[in-house]
């Protein structure tokens, strides 16, 4: 899912083809070897990706059983008088998802920038979970299930 989510999406290059495009193709391939494991997984692509790891996340919650969270969901944030859009997010019960990989912690004007990201979703009313490569995914299962009312 991460090719795909990366050859639709504006990852490092202009985007390879469009998510309708490459149904398309897979579609109409004559010969394509696990044609249904590749429908399969084209099904699991999104548009709007920012990275690998926001894919992991995604597919992580959806195969735990959890609701898939929304891609960069758009969050209207009085306090900054702007639109943000959080990595993922559960949009009725204003839950974020926001993976933050080590040049969040290590760029002084990306973690700057983050806290106030943060602050202005928060102030908006919804919940932030941060998440990292180390994180506790069993704990942060069980957060995503209280915020969701799935206990």
């Amino acid at each position: 899912m991460k090719i795909g989510d990366a050859a639709i999406g504006d990852w490092k290059s202009p985007p390879q083809f469009t998510l309708p495009s490459l149904v398309e193709h897979v579609a109409e391939t004559r010969h394509l070897r696990a044609r249904s494991k590749l429908k399969a997984a084209v099904e699991l692509i999104r548009e709007d990706v920012d990275s690998p790891m926001e894919t992991d996340l995604r597919l992580w919650a959806v195969s735990r059983g959890l609701p898939e969270p929304a891609v960069h969901p758009a969050v209207y944030c009085p306090t900054i008088d702007r639109t943000l859009h959080p990595d993922l997010g559960y949009l009725k019960e204003k839950l974020a998802l926001e993976y933050e990989g080590d040049f969040h912690r290590t760029s002084e004007g990306q973690w700057a920038a983050d806290i106030d990201r943060v602050n202005a979703l928060k102030a908006a009313g919804w919940t932030v979970l941060r998440v990292t490569k180390s994180t506790n995914r069993r704990q942060l299962e069980r957060d995503i299930r209280r915020y969701l009312g799935l206990q």
